[in-house]
């Protein structure tokens, strides 16, 4: 079982390399234009964006007219062909900048002892620091102050336009704690309150509770989820004066989370409410809950002792996703009650064009959802030592 649990990692780590290789390489068959900012595209002359082109890696001087576009008077063919127009520089190979992408995202950056980057001190990627310390060398020599310190961080390149030249790194971990508090919140009460009112409908099936569950359930699948949040936010700021914005910096920001909470609760606790009811039902239809009762076991015995552990081997399994995909936000309600999290971050990366903010938010949500259904899986095996992770044929 081990062995098979190290495969799958594997397994799973490749397969998040790969979304990560797929999206580098359709982003690199965007037009150049878009690696700078608007006020660069305005007032960077051809050479000046074409010296920035090098120093990302995109593009490279022409090895044939060495940078100079000219070759005995004639305009380089090399060069001429290429994007730059005989400006002595060529596109570099896309295998070469994901070769870059990789090498360089662990970095040795050195911050001062307020904890502010030194950026006068450059950063060194984390495979030649470690080379370099190997052979009794030191990068940073003669360059640290006594309260200066090096840390490894992640490094996924800078914004090139939403948040200009901030790291990727900075602008996801800053919007991603806002995102985690909030989903946390809201992923524990939904699912409490949702397997608690999904045991009752199962319980007294076909009686008023069920028909209202059911009825809940049908309601908040079927109105549009922005008609349910503008019923929500009118609703809370007239009869409990809650806040119909959020608000980090208010007197009480925990007031301005209520409503963004509530309406990330609703639809999670109808999902919850239906597949605990459903898979309950399927159980009590088994033959081993009528040789319980017939020994004499109570409804609420039954029901408790194994009707609500093996029906709740199906929902644990999306359990570890949910609870990871909780960083990435919801873009309706973050959207909807200004909430400055991870959930409409990639919708304004997309549609400004920053395609280091893309690669970086893509990178996040596949190891979040690659990661988070292998876990699933694990958790699955902690609560029914039926399932047996072994890659045999006929067994999960």
């Amino acid at each position: 079982m081990v062995k098979y649990i190290f495969k799958r990692f594997f397994q799973s780590i490749l397969m998040v390399l790969l979304v990560v290789c797929v999206v580098f390489f359709l982003l690199r068959l965007m037009p150049t234009d878009y690696f700078f900012s608007e006020d660069e595209l305005m007032k960077f002359t051809d050479e000046q964006k074409y010296a920035k082109l090098e120093r990302m890696g995109i593009m490279e001087i022409c090895h044939v007219c060495k940078g100079k576009g000219v070759i005995d008077g004639h305009q380089c063919e090399e060069c001429r062909h290429g994007t730059s127009f005989g400006t002595g520089y060529v596109n570099r190979s896309v295998i070469a900048q994901l070769g870059d992408f990789f090498r360089d995202m662990f970095e040795m950056r050195v911050y001062n002892a307020k904890g502010k980057e030194v950026k006068s001190i450059e950063s060194v990627n984390l495979w030649k620091y470690l080379s370099m310390k190997f052979n009794g060398e030191d990068p940073f020599k003669d360059k640290l102050k006594d309260d200066y310190h090096v840390k490894l961080k992640f490094n996924l390149g800078k914004s090139i336009r939403l948040e200009k030249n901030q790291y990727v790194t900075d602008v996801i971990g800053a919007k991603m704690k806002v995102s985690l508090r909030i989903g946390l919140i809201s992923l524990v009460i939904s699912l409490v309150l949702g397997v608690i009112f999904g045991v009752m409908q199962a319980m007294f099936k076909d009686r008023l509770i069920d028909h209202i569950g059911i009825g809940y359930t049908v309601i908040v699948n079927a109105v549009p989820h922005l008609v349910i949040y503008t019923v929500i936010m009118i609703a809370g700021a007239s009869f409990f004066k809650l806040p119909m914005r959020y608000d980090a910096t208010a007197k009480n920001p925990g007031l301005t989370m209520v409503l963004p909470i509530v309406c990330l609760s609703i639809g999670s606790t109808a999902g919850y409410m239906l597949w605990t009811r459903r898979y309950m039902v399927d159980e009590l239809n088994k033959d081993y809950i009528r040789l319980a009762k017939l020994k004499g076991l109570t409804d609420q015995q039954v029901m408790f002792r194994h009707v609500l552990k093996n029906a709740f081997v199906p929902l644990a399994q999306y359990l570890p996703y949910s609870i990871l995909l909780t960083v990435g936000g919801s873009l309706l309600v973050e959207t909807f009650f200004a909430v400055p999290g991870m959930g409409p971050e990639l919708t304004l990366a997309i549609t400004r064009y920053d395609l280091t903010l893309v690669q970086g938010i893509v990178l996040l949500y596949a190891s979040m959802g690659i990661m988070g259904v292998f876990l699933g899986d694990l958790l699955m095996t902690l609560i029914d030592p039926r399932i047996t992770l072994t890659g045999k044929e006929g067994v999960r």
